[in-house]
């Protein structure tokens, strides 16, 4: 009898081809998503990045508007306002400087108000006005931007302050600085709102001249610790960091963090013979007859003849209306200049501190009518 020799079974398997090839569709699909995944987080970042620097904008947009809405005017010859481009950071005295000092806002790159202060065919014909500025939305005012002062009659913030509505002198200033002014802690670009108590401003006067009041302290019953208004002196105006008195941080006057341009254009309201006006700049202050020539670093609101000193007066009048300009850096830009200023990320010809805070900012604007006018 024969024995029957089973078939050969044959075992069935992926071909290396068909392996390729799945490991192919597999390497495509896994490359989709990741690109999928990546793009929602970035677009989730972004989004998130410009609901907190908005936040912070109109923070800071609303203060401004409350406190010049209720600006204070009197035709007496005493400075009532003046605003400053301040190119360096030695205003206050207390600019903390990073550890690579060369790393940090470039003194030459940190000013642009007019179309020669952009570098060579960065901007068209189009987008310079017809006084020879850049766009606003672009402009930068300075290594600590602009340093306003004025007299407001707007609501006290402290519900402990007495004299409500009176009359009291206010500054906004950038300063690096720590958060809390301890050593150790990590300096950031701060917007400082100086506000000098009602008694302070009253004894101090009320002339923002550099000859007037605003650079010393106030009295020494005004720094007495027991009083609520110890650390609101007039030398607040020039330096907000508190350094009177143990009851208040130093960094009391810190209106937010991460602001890292404040920047200003202020117009007065020239009326017409249709009833309407024209808005005429005041600050900065730029001939019409010379386009492109920046007349001053400052301006000061005054009819006293002797504090000013260029031939047009209109260049003294006490604004109508003012744009402001915030630019916010996004936690996320507020880390990588951080890194920059202290040489952890290299500077390159590409690759620099303007670069950084462009690239993770956002600049916000906002026109404000000034109620008051000169008595």
């Amino acid at each position: 009898m024969k024995e029957t020799i089973p078939p050969l079974t044959r075992t069935k398997g992926f071909t290396v081809i068909e392996l390729l090839v799945a490991v192919s569709v597999t390497a495509l699909l896994s490359g989709m998503l990741l690109l999928i995944s990546t793009q929602v987080l970035e677009t989730q970042s972004k989004s998130t990045s410009t609901i907190e620097t908005n936040q912070i904008a109109q923070f800071v947009l609303d203060q401004v508007q409350e406190d010049l809405q209720c600006a204070l005017y009197r035709n007496d010859g005493n400075v009532w306002m003046t605003i400053s481009l301040l190119d360096d950071n030695e205003n206050s005295g207390s600019w903390v400087n990073p550890a690579i000092s060369s790393n940090g806002k470039s003194q030459i790159d940190s000013l642009r108000v007019v179309g020669s202060d952009w570098p060579s065919e960065e901007l068209t014909d189009s987008e310079i006005d017809a006084l020879g500025q850049g766009p606003f939305l672009e402009s930068r005012f300075g290594v600590a931007g602009c340093w306003l002062r004025f007299f407001s009659q707007s609501p006290e913030l402290d519900p402990n302050a007495k004299n409500h509505g009176s009359a009291r002198a206010i500054g906004y200033q950038i300063i690096r600085y720590g958060l809390t002014g301890s050593p150790s802690s990590r300096a950031k670009y701060q917007l400082f709102r100086s506000d000098v108590s009602a008694r302070n401003t009253f004894e101090a006067g009320y002339n923002f001249h550099p000859d007037g009041g605003y650079n010393s302290s106030a009295s020494l019953i005004s720094l007495d610790p027991s009083d609520l208004g110890t650390p609101r002196i007039p030398s607040s105006i020039t330096n907000p960091i508190v350094t009177d008195g143990t009851d208040y941080s130093p960094t009391s006057f810190s209106l937010a963090s991460n602001i890292i341009d404040f920047g200003i254009r202020a117009y007065h309201l020239e009326k017409n013979s249709f009833g309407t006006g024209n808005l005429v700049q005041v600050f900065p202050p730029i001939d019409i007859s010379s386009p492109g020539n920046l007349l001053a670093d400052e301006f000061m609101a005054t009819s006293y003849k002797a504090y000013q000193t260029l031939n047009n007066k209109t260049f003294y009048l006490f604004p109508d209306v003012i744009d402001v300009m915030v630019r916010v850096l996004s936690m996320e830009g507020a880390r990588l200049v951080e890194a920059f200023e202290n040489g952890s990320v290299p500077s390159t010809d590409n690759l620099n501190w303007w670069s950084i805070a462009e690239e993770h900012s956002e600049v916000y604007i906002r026109r404000i009518k000034i109620y008051g006018s000169g008595i």
